[in-house]
């Protein structure tokens, strides 16, 4: 029988997804988990006055695209909405430039990564200002922001309010937005410069541990 992705069901519908993401990390595991609770809070942020912007990379979109078209909501609410768009996704070439186009027409501040190199990053975040000043929620993942393919790959995101996490994500959009390729970062590991370093590293830490070691 046909399988359908499941709202996870410590989720609660009605609960902002924001308050929900600061009392918990959130981790979906697609196919059988459904990309809904990461398009409710792409949804709840572009109406959310207190949210000012939301940084984003794109690689494999859907023909109707219900990500980007939150974040056109997003930077028509006067949102600061950042999107690197990766044209160079084999086949998909035509329908990146032409989601380009409307995000940018919509008021996103479109670009398109470094010349000689491929972004594959999926990262997303998203910036609060309230009483109590800045708060973020940071989602990495290892899927497209496909609504498509997240029905049939198997794919991890997580979504976290961890601000450790989320003042890397903003180093990593500085550093794109700047062309620089050895910024420094505390928890992602970020190619070409630290990803495969940091690898091998870890697994040597496991390798010490003996029979106590552990890689998955």
């Amino acid at each position: 029988p046909e399988f359908l992705p499941q709202y996870p069901e410590y989720l609660s519908h009605e609960y902002p997804m924001w308050k929900q993401i600061q009392q918990r990390d959130i981790l979906l595991f697609y196919p059988y988990d459904s990309m809904a609770p990461f398009l409710k809070l792409l949804q709840e942020s572009a109406d959310d006055k207190a949210v000012t912007s939301i940084k984003i990379t794109l690689y494999r979109l859907a023909s109707r695209s219900a990500v980007a078209e939150k974040l056109c909501r997003a930077a028509e609410n006067k949102k600061d909405v950042t999107v690197l768009v990766e044209l160079r996704a084999r086949f998909d070439e035509q329908n990146n430039l032409e989601w380009a186009k409307r995000l940018s027409d919509a008021g996103c501040r479109v670009i398109y990564g470094m010349e000689g190199y491929k972004c594959h990053s999926k990262i997303c975040l998203i910036t609060k200002k309230d009483k109590n000043g800045f708060s973020h929620i940071t989602q990495i993942g290892t899927g497209n922001y496909n609504e498509k393919t997240a029905a049939l790959y198997t794919d991890f995101s997580l979504i976290t309010a961890d601000e450790s996490i989320a003042a890397d994500a903003a180093a990593f959009f500085h550093n794109m937005l700047t062309g620089n390729l050895f910024g420094v970062y505390n928890h992602l590991l970020v190619a070409p410069n630290t990803m495969k370093k940091s690898l091998l590293n870890l697994i040597d830490e496991e390798i010490q541990k003996g029979d106590k070691g552990r890689i998955i």
